[in-house]
Order: C-alpha cells, then structure tokens, then sequence
C-alpha cells in the first residue's frame, strides 16, 4: 500500500476525474431553479452567463442546454480538463478558462456578463480578504444590474448536519479501480470553520494507492454574506426560503440572488 500526503487537494486534481462519481448532484434540476430565479431578475435564454468555480462543467453545459451563452472558470487544470471533455461530447459553444476568482480583473469594454452562477466554491475561501477579493472581481465582471446567484454553506445548519454525521464516506467502482472516499469533519465554532481530513482509496490490480489531505473551510452567516455582497455593490439581496435553495441537496446552504448596482 501506498499512501501519499498531497500538498494539493486531491478532490480537485489528483482525483478529478472522479469528482462527479463521488458528489453525486440532481443538476439538472438545480439548473432549473437557477434558471428561474435568474429569470425573475430579466435574465433568461441568450444572456452571457460566468460559471464561477465550475469545476468539471456540469452546470455549465446544463446551463448552455437552456439557452445561455456559458463561460467557465475554475483555477484547477485538472478539473478543468474534464470539463473540457463533457464540453466537446456535449456539442455546446461553451467557453472555458484557467483562472483563480479572487484575481478576476476586469474583461475589456462590451464582454461584461450579464449573470454569475457561484454554485457552492466560496466556502473555500478563507478569511474577511479573500471573500471580500471573489465578489470584488464578481462585481467587475459583471454589467451594470447584472446578477449573481450563489450558494455557500451556512454555519448553523453545516454545524448541525456535521455534528450529527461527521463521517462521509462513498465507494465507486470505475475503470480505474475499486475508489473509496472517506471525509471526516470537525468543527471549530469560534471561526465557524469547518477542519476536514479527506482519505481516497483506489485499488487496481497493481495494488492500493492512498492520498491523504487535511483542510479547512470556512462557513457563513446570512448577516455576514449580506455584508459581503453590499461592501461589494450588490443590491436587492433576496434569499432562498430555508431548505428550498434551488431544488433539493440546499438544506444546509444560503442561497442568494442579487443584483449589481451602477458605479
């Protein structure tokens, strides 16, 4: 056996192509909520949508198969690459790019989006600067009274769930080999910060490989993400009713949509 501390969250890179098997999501119905609730602020079929941390472009081709005109970004090249591969098999015009959120400098005049769809990464941003720096740059890339719709994990909820079940655990059969994850999380409440030790497990015929990783995410206060989104300039900040979200698999989220106001 051999085991192996990474210095990169595996999740994201390592096993990136693995990521879909093992976070199982009803995207096409959390697509479908986002459509809505980007509708009820004008933005519907045609518009320029920015999938922010979109991972293996999921949500991003799902979003292009209703209409949108999708970017992706994600600063993982592995993850990256697997988007890459749904994107061609799929047939869309969607664009995809390598780039870290909190370093997004504004796009030359006239490429402004008119959405940005933030499906659960700013949880791993750490801290007041790194936060304030991801909707900082949502703000210059997006026009005028364009929309972001996001979610993150909210504190109380994420505390609650993981107090009663710390331990997650998925295996998968693939054609790599026989795949394993185990996560077991610990809270810290002072910094409403959540310490994760993630293990993946992959057997093949040549044996058994195993990354081991240890990180931290940081929860949020819906007072605490309003404050972020206004010192930002978002305005006409409207939540999701608690649990709802955008469809099943939000029970634990904030779920926010708002709209950039004129500077």
């Amino acid at each position: 056996m051999t085991v192996i501390e990474m210095g990169a969250r595996p999740f994201y890179h390592e096993f990136a192509w693995a990521y879909d098997a093992l976070i199982a999501r009803p995207v096409a119905d959390e697509c479908a909520g986002i459509a809505t609730w980007l509708a009820r602020r004008g933005v519907g079929p045609g518009a320029a949508v920015l999938d922010a941390g979109c991972g293996t472009g999921r949500y991003a081709v799902e979003l292009a198969r209703r209409g949108f005109a999708v970017t992706g970004l994600d600063r993982s090249s592995d993850l990256l690459e697997e988007a890459r591969s749904r994107v061609g098999n799929a047939g869309l015009p969607i664009t995809l790019r390598e780039a870290d959120l909190v370093d997004l400098a504004a796009p030359p005049a006239g490429r402004l989006h008119d959405a940005i769809v933030c499906r659960g990464v700013l949880n791993d941003f750490v801290g007041a600067a790194a936060r304030a720096a991801a909707l900082g740059g949502f703000a210059r890339v997006l026009r005028p009274g364009g929309v972001v719709w996001l979610d993150v994990r909210d504190w109380s909820l994420s505390a609650a769930r993981k107090t009663a079940q710390p331990v997650t655990e998925r295996r998968v059969v693939t054609p790599r080999g026989s795949l394993v994850f185990r996560s077991v999380t610990r809270l810290d409440p002072a910094t409403r910060r959540l310490l994760v030790s993630e293990r993946h497990v992959l057997t093949t015929p040549a044996g058994e490989r195993t990354t081991a990783y240890e990180f931290v995410m940081q929860c949020w206060t819906r007072d605490e993400l309003d404050a972020a989104l206004a010192a930002a300039g978002f305005a006409a900040i409207e939540h999701a009713a608690a649990g709802t979200g955008a469809g099943a698999g939000f029970e634990d989220r904030l779920v926010v949509t708002a709209s950039r106001g004129a500077r």
